[in-house]
């Protein structure tokens, strides 16, 4: 438990409380997060954690120059952080033997972990024999089996614009985001925005200008009709990803806490004061002044000035709620940039009760398996120390499928930054974790002229931690891997790893992880292009989508699909690749859009080629350890996106007057039937035959 500084005490210790000249001492960090017990005790981490980042950013201006002389750069001494990711499930078999009507099977949302649901765009229910589908602000229920009478069988006009969903039993929870928010955007939310003080922001009258956005979590009964909605929630701030463990529902949302306008930024004090300083040592002094006063209006600020508001929708209005301080955490002041990391957690079948943990920093990656969700915080303080290389934070918290809260275990830190929620997994306590590191070269006067600039260096690395009495520690780490590259995928299944890093040709490593202190490299592989993605085929080999690229002219020749043979990883073989042309999958970023179907070893994807004409299809491909790849075929959409744009234009010039192009985004197996999603509805056809339709259901 951290014992916080009171606010005078924090004030004396930051030196605040007269004016001084004296440098900031930055010392080093500890990964550790520290609750706090009362919203007292959030306001003092706030204060402190703002405080450091003065010094910081001071420290920055005064050491590095970044500000250049002879005019200003606008700097808030905050780095951006965000959130991804790719995986698998096996295709699940109905349940319900029965009913006569039921499918024998289907394939769902591609998961990292088999048993943790992943939200999506595309949601199958009832065992197979619903369809549920969000575009725009629409949430659409098809009845889809039997597949010969697939139709549109109910609508709600959602709030906002939708993101992801969740279904399960006769609920489902649809995340999206809204705008002007009224009953929670009383006050001046737009403080600090643009980094422009209070009076400049007068004219400002529409918190849109200031780019708020709410997250809303829509929970809607479908077992009635009309569809029903239950429960509204709006948080401040952008969706970044979720994970639902049975009933219990979690969101990881990104919040603003930009600083007050009370508290002014170092280049309005520097330069849009007259007189402009003329010298160094001029705008050093200057920035000294701002840091003395910047400290000052932080201690004045109250939490209501930093804290993002929350609200939900009771009898028909939105009621603004109470920060929830209990679950409150912070790293060693000034180690993240600005903003808030949430975990909202709800219980779908519930009507009431949400629970909110909260974490100072943005996150940029999330992994969650039955037992943990694992957060990284890159340490965007490390250039203003005496570092010259990155690292992450890494932070375990404790789930349930019976409980709301998302309580906290302990933290680490392991070096460089961590690509995906792909690079991360844990196996019998211990986690593994491949980063990519990078290096700058520390420039000295008295080998080489300080205007050389050194380009930095990379490497790769696979870590291992366990958690020991709240701390995440090492237990082992590889050597360090393809200097000058960086990890474009990764993939931990069982006792082994693998990872994918690109620079000129493409290397895969085998890793034998089964002893954490002790992580081995048993093989690689070096062809030319990337994998963007890795998925099990099997218990020998990895099925990957990637890009081809030519060895020698660097030129990307195209999407490509290929089959590593991994029997023995000490010599990893590429077994199959199919290269298909100039294009791009949304798969090749997003493994929600990568669907394999092992009972019948099919993989459906959507691919856009750039070849002639534009064209977006559906892609099926029959996959074979043993024989490779087979095409199937494609389906196209482009007829029910140009009736839903209500106008008869040529495909070629569709973009022009309906502002998009005809566009598939996902592919579900029920069945021996293949089902298309695209704006414009679903087409149904059997996975033996695509020339014939089957069913079509519009929007």
């Amino acid at each position: 438990m951290r014992i916080f500084f009171g606010v005078v005490g924090l004030a004396l210790a930051m030196g605040v409380v007269g004016c001084t000249t004296s440098e900031p001492e930055v010392t080093e960090y500890e990964a550790a997060l520290r609750q706090a017990t009362t919203c007292e005790d959030v306001l003092a981490a706030i204060h402190e954690d703002a405080i450091a980042k003065v010094d910081l950013e001071l420290k920055q201006f005064i050491d590095q120059d970044y500000y250049g002389w002879g005019g200003p750069v606008a700097f808030d001494g905050v780095a951006e952080g965000g959130a991804g990711g790719q995986g698998g499930v096996p295709p699940q078999a109905g349940v319900d033997g029965d009913r006569a009507d039921a499918p024998s099977g289907f394939s769902d949302t591609n998961r990292q972990v088999a048993d943790v649901d992943e939200a999506d765009i595309v949601k199958v229910g009832d065992e197979g024999r619903k369809l549920y589908v969000i575009r725009g602000n629409g949430f659409h229920e098809f009845d889809s089996w039997p597949a010969a009478q697939t139709s549109r069988v109910a609508d709600l006009e959602l709030e906002g614009d939708a993101i992801e969903m969740f279904v399960e039993g006769d609920r489902a929870v649809v995340f999206s985001y809204v705008y002007g928010v009224e009953p929670l955007d009383d006050g001046d939310l737009c403080q600090g925005y643009y980094g422009r003080s209070e009076p400049a922001l007068a004219d400002i009258a529409e918190p849109y200008f200031c780019g708020r956005s709410y997250v809303k979590t829509t929970v809607i009964d479908l077992s009635v009709e009309p569809l029903e909605v239950v429960r509204e929630i709006y948080v401040d701030g952008w969706y970044t990803s979720s994970r639902r463990h049975d009933n219990i529902v979690r969101a990881v949302v990104q919040s603003h806490m930009q600083r007050p306008g009370s508290v002014p930024y170092l280049y309005e004090l520097l330069y849009n004061q007259e007189p402009y300083p003329q010298s160094r040592e001029e705008e050093i002094e200057r920035a000294r002044s701002w840091a003395v006063l910047a400290k000052r209006a932080i201690i004045e600020t109250t939490l209501d000035q930093w804290l993002p508001v929350w609200g939900e929708r009771v009898d028909g209005e939105i009621q603004q709620q109470p920060h929830q301080c209990a679950d409150f955490y912070s790293p060693s002041a000034g180690m993240t940039n600005y903003g808030l990391t949430q975990i909202v957690g709800i219980d779908i079948a519930g009507d009431d009760g949400t629970a909110i943990t909260t974490i100072l920093g943005e996150a940029s990656q999330v992994y969650a398996n039955r037992e943990a969700l694992i957060l990284t915080q890159p340490d965007w303080s490390w250039f203003e120390r005496d570092r010259n290389s990155d690292r992450t934070a890494v932070h375990r918290f404790v789930v349930s499928s019976i409980g709301r809260r998302t309580p906290y275990q302990g933290s680490g830190f392991v070096p460089g930054i961590v690509n995906d929620q792909f690079s991360i997994d844990e196996r019998a306590g211990v986690i593994r974790i491949a980063t990519t590191r990078t290096t700058w070269n520390h420039q000295q006067d008295d080998i080489i002229t300080p205007d050389i600039w050194i380009p930095p260096t990379t490497h790769n690395l696979v870590s291992t931690m366990r958690l020991v009495e709240g701390a995440l520690e090492i237990a082992g780490q590889t050597p360090a891997l393809a200097e000058g590259e960086r990890i474009f995928s990764a993939r931990f299944l069982g006792d082994l790893g693998y990872i994918v890093t690109f620079r000129q040709v493409d290397p895969l490593f085998a890793i034998d992880l089964s002893d954490a202190e002790n992580p081995t490299v048993l093989g690689e592989l070096k062809i030319p292009g990337f994998s963007d993605y890795m998925h099990p085929l099997g218990d020998n080999h990895l099925l990957t989508i990637g890009r081809d690229v030519d060895e020698v002219t660097q030129i990307d020749r195209g999407t490509a699909l290929q089959i590593f043979d991994v029997t023995d990883p000490t010599e990893p073989m590429a077994a199959f690749k199919v290269v298909l042309g100039e294009g791009y999958s949304e798969a090749n970023h997003n493994h929600k859009a990568f669907n394999f179907y092992a009972d019948k070893g099919l993989l459906a994807f959507p691919f856009v080629s750039y070849r002639a004409d534009f064209s977006s299809t559906l892609e099926l491909w029959h996959v074979s350890a043993v024989e490779g790849f087979n095409r199937r075929g494609a389906v196209d959409h482009s007829d029910l996106v140009l009736d839903d744009c209500g106008t008869p234009y040529p495909v070629e010039d569709f973009y022009y007057y309906c502002g998009y192009y005809p566009q598939i985004t996902r592919g579900v197996f029920i069945d021996d039937y293949i089902y298309s999603i695209s704006h414009g509805g679903v087409k149904v056809h059997h996975v033996d035959d695509l020339t014939q339709t089957v069913s079509t259901a519009t929007f």
